[in-house]
């Protein structure tokens, strides 16, 4: 159901305090230890201990496939992952993680116990109104992207919670109408499953409470627009840099040069949560929950970052990372019913950007 997936990784190697490593011979066993699960597709951190000054590399398999293979440095391309110990002989390696894996780290001939590490789904959930009595529309998109896994939408009755429909996650946010609930305010929540066989753990998601048609003026009216109501062109692109400046050498530098910048041109705020952005190879990027202020923009760059102000980062890693095309491409930006709000086209690789 869901296919291998690979992590992206970068590593933080330590200076080494010796010049020469021990001998083989002479090697102490390696250790390896980090977190038992990490919570949504992120950068974790594993320590260990090794020989003073002496290298270790790291190697993995994701849980289903036991085929350990030395791990690949996909953030910049070059080469493996690998770390030296300090004089302490204590290393840090950090890694991306998109499903469950097992990791070890050897030294020469010499390999440390294997480690496991979890990845435990971070669901965004949320319900929209609907005009017809009863009905509402429930909304989901999870990290990491795994598509296939059952959810469980359920709504909150006196002191238990009762089910109200099932869908399943998708590449991309999925959208189910619920029918036959009753009016007024009404809290959901969304229970996902895992995958054990792929070290994917199950979550519940945060209570999300809507206001229902049939029943009473709502208590708590929302704060913030619902996502999915503005029509078409109320967001639109309005720059894309689909030529990275420079040599595209799949850094992570490189690749946050390349960017799409989208501009809200009506006169509210817009909840843009659900929401995507894609290219013609189906290269998809999911918002969280953002408000997009009236007349206000922000950029949706390549690589990875941590997201902050009008500055979002879409992940990718390696030179597999880029996602327009330089030659010729077509941006989509869809709300959550999939309906195009807005598109962006080019067909020349000069100057490298469009004002769309």
């Amino acid at each position: 159901m869901i296919s291998r997936l690979v992590t992206k990784a970068v590593v933080i190697g330590v200076a080494a305090t010796f010049a020469i490593a021990a001998p083989a011979s002479a090697a102490a066993t390696p250790t390896l230890t980090g977190p038992e699960e990490v919570v949504g597709y992120g950068e974790f951190t594993m320590t260990g201990t090794a020989d003073p000054g002496t290298t270790v590399d790291l190697w993995e398999t994701a849980i289903g496939w036991n085929d350990m293979q030395r791990a690949r440095d996909w953030a910049t391309d070059n080469g493996y992952v690998s770390a030296t110990a300090d004089a302490a002989g204590k290393f840090t390696i950090r890694r991306y993680l998109d499903s469950g894996f097992y990791f070890e780290v050897r030294q020469g001939s010499v390999k440390s116990a294997r480690y496991t590490v979890y990845s435990r789904i971070k669901a965004d959930f949320w319900v929209d109104r609907a005009t017809a009595a009863g009905t509402g529309v429930a909304g989901i998109s999870v990290s990491p992207n795994q598509p296939g896994l059952d959810v469980q939408v359920q709504r909150k009755s006196g002191s238990s919670w009762v089910n109200v429909t099932t869908m399943q996650t998708g590449e991309d946010s999925v959208t189910k109408t619920i029918t036959g609930q009753p009016g007024g305010d009404q809290t959901f929540r969304a229970v996902v499953s895992g995958d054990t066989s792929q070290g994917v753990r199950g979550t519940t998601s945060s209570e999300q409470t809507q206001w229902i048609a049939g029943g009473s003026t709502p208590t708590n009216p929302p704060t913030t627009p619902p996502a999915g109501t503005p029509g078409i062109g109320s967001v639109q692109f309005t720059k894309i840099q689909y030529d990275a400046p420079g040599t595209d050498s799949g850094s992570n530098g490189s690749l946050n040069t390349e960017w799409a910048k989208l501009t809200n041109t009506t006169k509210s705020t817009i909840n843009i949560k659900g929401w995507t952005v894609r290219d013609q190879q189906k290269i998809i990027y999911t918002f969280g929950s953002y408000n997009l202020g009236a007349g206000a923009s922000l950029f949706i760059r390549s690589g990875k970052g941590v997201n902050s102000g009008n500055q979002l980062y879409w992940g990718r890693a390696g030179q597999v990372g880029y996602v327009w095309n330089n030659t010729g491409e077509t941006a989509y930006l869809k709300n959550p019913a999939g309906t195009n709000i807005d598109t962006c086209k080019w067909t020349t690789v000069s100057p490298g950007y469009t004002n769309c």
